[in-house]
């Protein structure tokens, strides 16, 4: 199965198995920025999951990019309505 770049840096992932209390336990991570998944006993699953970061990173960075643009636009439209005369409320 194909690892999806971080979402963090874009950087490449490795999938690594590690033995815990005698359970193979599987985990993505980074190879630059370190992020890494939870551990998980099914190796698809980890994958998975790890796949489906990248789609929550981006629609994150949407979701940020709006919150940061909100303020800005109220005080252009705010500005605009005082330069044109426009009165909302009296």
């Amino acid at each position: 199965m194909k690892l999806e770049p971080c979402p963090c840096c874009l950087g490449k992932p490795e999938v690594s198995d590690m033995r815990v209390t005698g359970t193979i336990m599987w985990q993505v991570h980074c190879t630059v920025c370190g992020l890494a998944s939870e551990l998980d006993d099914d190796r698809i699953f980890t994958i998975q999951r790890w796949n489906k970061r990248l789609e929550k990173a981006g629609l994150k960075t949407w979701v940020t990019l709006l919150a940061g643009l909100l303020p800005f636009l109220v005080i252009i439209a705010f500005l605009t309505g005082s330069y044109t005369g426009l009165v909302l409320f009296r």
